[in-house]
């Protein structure tokens, strides 16, 4: 398992492309991910569950990763939450 806490970057918090890239992250990973925000969890691999968090800019969440590769998977949703997927 690894985990880190995130401050979401992006001034549109996330959009739907950001959580569109952390789907297809976990898509190719097979690895289980989930994303806190408060009391509220968000299944990583389900675009709708990510985008319910209602993470603005500034939301800090709590990414945790079960699977291979944990360690890279969670620097890569990292970037992608702090950089808005380009945005």
């Amino acid at each position: 398992m690894a985990t880190k806490v995130i401050k979401v970057e992006s001034f549109k918090g996330i959009s739907v492309l950001a959580a569109s890239r952390i789907y297809k992250e976990m898509d190719a990973s097979g690895s289980k991910a989930f994303l806190y925000k408060d009391n509220e969890a968000a299944d990583a691999s389900s675009v709708l569950d990510i985008l319910a968090l209602g993470a603005d800019e500034n939301s800090k969440l709590k990414v945790i990763v079960y699977g291979e590769n944990e360690e890279k998977i969670v620097e890569n949703v990292t970037e992608i939450l702090i950089d808005g997927a380009g945005i």
